[in-house]
């Protein structure tokens, strides 16, 4: 009986590995021309956000240094103020309430700004998931470059 073991695994096999050759072999998903091109087009429209994302960020930075620098400045100077003269008092005190006047203004511009980046993120993220993942064809690939050159796009 241990002799025959053998033989009728490989009886049993056999129909198990002639049915897993025989299946044609299934490739990714093929991603249409029009599916490629919406995805381009959509980058089309984030590319000339993030320049301006990244400057109003740049410049942000910068207003907030110079606040910094100026509001320092306008601290060092509060030993010097005389405190039997209630005008330079007023004075000083009228130019820390402008200081945090535009620190507030800074703020606020600050948090649009960062909603509008979330914003940005969040479809640009949003279109990479779409778009990532695109198996394009080499014939479908370049139809559509040579449609968007035509159009004057990259």
């Amino acid at each position: 009986m241990p002799s025959h073991f053998p033989r009728y695994l490989l009886i049993l096999l056999a129909p198990l590995t002639q049915a897993v050759f025989s299946q044609p072999s299934q490739g990714p998903k093929m991603s249409s021309r029009d599916e490629y091109r919406a995805c381009l087009d959509e980058s089309d429209q984030f590319a000339p956000r993030l320049p301006i994302l990244q400057a109003r960020l740049k410049e942000h930075n910068q207003d907030l240094k110079r606040l910094q620098e100026e509001s320092e400045a306008h601290v060092a100077t509060q030993p010097s103020v005389d405190t039997s003269d209630q005008a330079a008092i007023d004075a000083f005190n009228a130019k820390v309430e402008s200081l945090n006047q535009r620190v507030k203004a800074l703020n606020d511009q600050a948090e649009e700004f960062r909603k509008e980046q979330i914003a940005y993120n969040t479809q640009v993220a949003a279109m990479n998931k779409r778009c990532a993942g695109l198996v394009v064809s080499f014939k479908d690939r370049d139809a559509v470059r040579r449609e968007r050159l035509a159009q004057g796009k990259k």
